[in-house]
This record gives structure tokens, C-alpha cells and sequence, in this order.
């Protein structure tokens, strides 16, 4: 056995208290049991059973039994024949076959044998009888604890060789608990309080963690799921987000990402899908930073045990900050394990913009967490100045803990090109651009009512419905060109472009504007939450009344009317967007806020 699985099977054996302790001498077959911590009733009823075994040499199959079985644990496994004289406890067990309710021995269960092997059911032979004769001499695993294969490879074991060591560990326990001090303890125990003697049937089925029913062992094997593809190191910052979201552009787990790997290892950075599995667009994050799909590792856990597992992956990376990005499990899980989680972790939310629903209700994970979670994390950020305010006056924060706010400024990405301007051809139909979520929010309604209104020009849109699945679109315009979500925004030919739509009812500063404002391209957006942080009237088209198509209608009608004037104003705000938003600045705000300049200890974390 390698070190590593030594120390693993040693840490077990330590947390069920396991001490060494000698064997007694074997008793020769059908002499009598000598006393037990359960007591003398119980040993007279054991030397009777062996005085009723039939003689050696009628049957192999009940002698093959009689040699290996434990009538202690037989006796108090079924109480029903404790009252009869003439019982024979290896008869009784071998008569009832694979429906076998009391075992014969420690480390042997009917029942789990049978499921591993089923045609042994069918064979017409005791499955105990089997597994003495040719099952435990071919491999086949009687054990009692649920997947040994499973549990092996996460100690480092071969399953042979784990089924060995427990069965060595439950032999040791019994003998302490039947002739040694701890059965000792609970037989005086009893004395004090009689319902304790009525656990001794319990002992004869320990159950040695972690291969126990329940979620533990598939707790255990998520977490070895994750670090494996974690690579087994440590991190200095964590980025737990819901899933992988839609669209090319970095968003801000991104632009986080590309932020602190100028100064650290990006293998240094891990990102947490929590809630959804799914496929990282390319580019997102540096080369190097680990991704961990721990949605995809924990569908065989329920809420509250994946709450658990999550909480314990995330401490397990010692990291400086754990960054949250919309992940429900993780703001679930901090409900009850918030208080622990901080006390060891720096935890820092990122809130966007609520949403709304259809009769005009608020809600979303700002209202939903900034004020169960105010306590536990060492900050929250925002990607809006607006949005910030908003949030600091809703929830009355003090002044004094204003500064606990931090608003993230995405940085704009010079290395987009400006687009080339459309052919003058005077046969090409004037084309608007429009990308999103087939949402309430994004206001999809008003830009079929505003391409209603202007046949002669040409609508392509982009997007896929994320919130609501059943979302329809009915009375398509001729003049809509429907093109399902793109992988990049590279990806799109923007010199067919004669300007870029956005509708959204409400919004932060969305990374598709930034985007687009690097392009040149004139834009006429609705002006609400963060987007006028982008948008103004000296270089685009802002547009105060979302519901309004004419107002929008309006705007597009002036571009096309003078294209030359609209393309300056469009590299106007390309220009002020890069002078505002630099990725230098970007960098120097997420070090500021994620990382730590204190030393590590001995163990490789932060200073707590």
C-alpha cells in the first residue's frame, strides 16, 4: 500500500476511535462462548445454540458455515428465535437463503451480495456458501458498505485490499465491544440507564465511515471529482458562477480573470459552475485558468448535501477571495453555513440588475441576498455606478459602510476593430443590428413594432430565450431576419451594419454595448440603469421612453439620413469609452479588492 493510502486508511481508523487490541484465543467449534460484556443471559443462549449444531460431516455446505458464523451477532440480529430451545442458529440462517434477514458474519451481508451479483439469487445455494466457496476466492466483494469501488480509489486502494482492512477494523471493534473496556463502558452504562443495552443489536453491523448509507460517500466523491479537475493546488481567487453564460464576450468572471492574470498565475484563478453545466465560450478566461464543473459532479446529490459538498470545495482552495457570480446554490448554502464560511473565507457577491416579472413585480439575487449576506461578506460589487446608488438607498446603508461597495468598471477592449462602413450601393436595403435574450427585458416587442414601422429597412437579430423557455414570437416582419445566438462577437460581419439596436426595459452596463461602442457603429439604446453609462447624446442615440417604437424610429431615421455625421459620432464614443474605461484602471481595482498582500502559512493558505 502506496504512503498516501496508508495515512487516508489511518485517518479513518482514528475517527471510529480504533485502538489496538489482541484477539482472544480461538474456541474450538461447540465449545462454549466465554462472557461477554452483553451479559450471561445472552451467553448462555449462544452455548445453547452450539450444543443444538448438527455433527460435523453430513452436511459441507453447514459445516463450510458453521466454521465462520457468529452466533452472537446472529442471536441479537433475530430475536425471534432467542425463545427456542431447540433452535439451531446456522440452520436457520442457511433455510432462509437469499432472503436472509440476520448475517452470519461482520463483513458479510446477503442482501448487498445478491445486488452485486444477482444470478447467485438463482443459483439455489445460500449466497454466504457461494462467497466461502468461490466468490471471495474469484474477487467477488461480500461486504456490507455500500460502493467499495468507489471508495477504494478515492483512498488509494485496491478494492480487495479495502475490504481486507475493514474487515480487520469491525473484527477489532467487536472484540473491544464484546471482551474489552468499551464493552466494559456500555454495559456499565446500561446499569445507570437500561435503554442503552438495547443498542447491542446495533453493534453487531458497525458501519465504518465513510462507507455508510447516506450522502457522505458521494459527498467524498464529488470533492475528489473537483480537485482532480482542479488539478489538485490550491487558488488564490475563486469565481463561483451559476454556468457558463451565453455570448462570446468576457463578462465580468471574465474581464476578472484577464484582470488578475497580469499579476498572478492564471492557474491561480478557479471558476465553480455551480448550478448548470455547460461549455465555456473559448476566450473567456486566459489560458490556464482552471475550470470545475461542480453542477456536473453533484447530480447525485440532494439540496442540502450539495450545499454541503460546495461549501466544503470552496474552503478546501484556501483562496484570498471567493468571488460570487449568480450562484443560487452558493446563496443558498450560506443560509446555513454563511456564519462558518466567513469566518475563514473573504467572500465578495457580484450584483447586477434585478429583473421583473410579467405583472411588474421586482426580484433577482440583489433583492433576494444583498441583505441576508451583508454580514458575511467582506464586500459587494456592481458593474454600475447607478446601480450601486440604487442598492445604497433601497437598504438605507450607513455612510460609514458606503464604501463596502465597489463598482467594477468593465474595461473596454481596444483590440475590437471599427467596423468597416456598409457598401453605397444604392440597390442594398439599410440594415439594423440587434442582439440579446428573447426576454421581457430586452423589449423584443418593440423592435418588431419599430421594424413594422420601417418596412424599407432590413432587422437581423441574435439570441436565444434564457428565462422563459415557452417564450413565442408571433407576426414576424418580413423584414426580420431571425439568427439564432452567435458564438463570438467576432463572429458577426458588422460592415452589413448601418447601426446597433438595443431595447432593454431595464439593465447594468451591459458588455454588448461595450462591445459594439468599439465598433463605430452609431447606436441607439434606451437610456436605463447602467446603459447611460455607455450611451450619450453627444455620441449616440439614447432614448428615454422604452415603450415608445416611434422614439425609436425617429433615431434610426436620422442615422440613415446622414451616415457620414453618424459615423463620426459612433468613433466619438469609441474614443470616450476607451479614454473611461482602461483596462489598467480595471486591473488595478480587482487586485486592490481580491487579492491579499499577507504572507501564507505554513500550510499554504492566507493569514486568517
Amino acid at each position: 500500500m502506496s504512503g498516501g493510502a496508508e495515512r487516508r486508511w489511518s485517518r479513518l481508523r482514528r475517527a471510529l476511535g480504533a485502538e489496538p487490541a489482541a484477539a482472544p484465543a480461538p474456541e474450538p467449534d461447540g465449545a462454549p462462548v466465554g462472557p461477554t460484556a452483553i451479559g450471561p443471559a445472552l451467553d448462555a443462549l449462544v452455548a445453547r445454540a452450539r450444543r443444538n449444531r448438527r455433527p460435523r460431516g453430513e452436511d459441507p455446505d453447514y459445516d463450510l458455515v458453521a466454521d465462520h458464523f457468529d452466533d452472537v451477532a446472529y442471536l441479537l440480529q433475530v430475536p425471534q428465535i432467542q425463545g427456542r430451545a431447540d433452535v439451531d442458529p446456522v440452520a436457520h440462517f442457511l433455510d432462509q437463503g437469499a432472503d436472509a434477514v440476520g448475517q452470519p458474519d461482520v463483513s458479510f451481508s446477503t442482501k448487498s451480495y445478491v445486488e452485486r451479483h444477482p444470478r447467485i439469487a438463482r443459483s439455489g445455494r445460500a449466497p454466504y456458501v457461494e462467497w466461502l466457496r468461490e466468490g471471495r476466492a474469484a474477487g467477488r466483494v461480500g461486504d456490507p458498505a455500500p460502493r467499495i469501488d468507489r471508495t477504494a480509489a478515492l483512498l488509494g486502494l485496491e478494492p480487495a485490499d479495502l475490504v481486507e482492512r475493514l474487515a480487520d477494523t469491525r473484527a477489532d471493534l467487536q472484540q473491544r465491544l464484546r471482551h474489552g473496556v468499551l464493552g466494559e463502558m456500555i454495559a456499565k452504562a446500561a446499569q445507570i440507564e437500561p435503554m442503552i443495552a438495547a443498542t447491542w443489536p446495533e453493534t453487531t453491523r458497525p458501519k465504518v465511515a465513510p462507507l455508510v448509507p447516506g450522502p457522505t460517500l458521494d459527498q467524498m466523491a464529488v470533492l475528489d471529482d473537483c480537485h482532480r479537475a482542479a488539478g489538485h493546488r490550491r487558488a488564490r481567487v475563486v469565481i463561483a458562477i451559476n454556468r457558463p453564460r451565453w455570448g462570446g464576450g468576457r463578462r465580468i468572471e471574465g474581464h476578472v480573470a484577464h484582470a488578475l492574470a497580469e499579476t498572478i498565475d492564471p492557474a491561480d484563478i478557479v471558476v465553480v459552475h455551480t448550478d448548470e453545466t455547460g461549455r465555456t465560450p473559448p476566450g473567456r478566461f486566459p489560458e490556464g485558468v482552471r475550470e470545475v464543473d461542480f453542477a456536473a459532479a453533484a447530480t447525485r446529490l440532494g439540496p442540502a448535501a450539495a450545499q454541503r459538498t460546495l461549501v466544503e470545495l470552496l474552503r478546501s482552495f484556501r483562496a484570498d477571495t471567493i468571488l460570487v457570480v449568480n450562484s443560487l446554490l452558493l446563496y443558498d448554502a450560506m443560509a446555513s453555513y454563511g456564519q462558518a464560511l466567513a469566518q475563514t473565507e473573504r467572500i465578495v457577491p457580484v450584483f447586477f440588475c434585478n429583473e421583473q416579472d410579467e405583472v411588474g413585480r421586482w426580484y433577482g439575487f440583489p433583492l433576494r441576498n444583498l441583505y441576508r449576506t451583508w454580514e458575511l461578506t467582506a464586500g459587494v460589487v456592481t458593474d454600475s455606478e447607478h446601480f450601486a446608488d440604487w442598492l445604497q438607498e433601497t437598504y438605507q446603508v450607513p455612510p460609514d459602510q458606503r464604501d463596502r461597495f465597489h463598482v467594477l468598471r468593465a474595461p473596454a477592449d481596444p483590440t475590437i476593430p471599427v467596423a468597416a462602413a456598409p457598401s453605397t450601393d444604392p440597390t442594398r436595403r439599410p440594415t439594423v443590428f440587434w442582439a440579446g435574450r428573447w426576454d421581457r427585458q430586452k423589449r423584443i416587442d418593440v423592435v418588431l413594432a419599430t421594424a413594422r414601422a420601417l418596412p424599407e429597412v432590413d432587422f437581423r437579430m441574435w439570441g436565444e430565450s434564457l428565462l422563459a423557455a415557452d417564450h413565442a414570437l408571433a407576426d414576424i416582419p418580413d423584414n426580420v431576419r431571425l439568427q439564432g445566438p452567435y458564438a463570438h462577437f467576432g463572429d458577426l460581419d458588422l460592415s452589413e451594419a448601418d447601426l446597433w439596436l438595443y431595447t432593454s426595459a431595464w439593465d447594468g452596463v451591459p458588455s454588448l454595448l461595450l462591445e459594439v461602442a468599439m465598433t463605430g457603429l452609431p447606436i441607439v439604446a434606451t437610456v436605463v440603469g447602467g446603459t447611460g453609462e455607455i450611451v450619450s447624446a453627444a455620441d449616440g442615440w439614447p432614448i428615454d421612453e422604452a415603450g415608445d417604437p416611434a422614439a425609436y424610429v425617429t433615431a434610426i431615421r436620422e442615422i440613415l439620413a446622414d451616415p457620414t455625421a453618424a459615423r463620426r459620432r459612433g468613433l466619438a464614443l469609441r474614443e470616450r469609452v476607451l479614454a473611461e474605461r482602461t483596462t489598467v484602471a480595471y486591473a488595478e481595482d480587482v487586485r486592490r479588492l481580491l487579492l491579499r498582500d499577507t504572507p501564507r502559512d505554513s500550510q499554504g493558505g492566507a493569514e486568517r
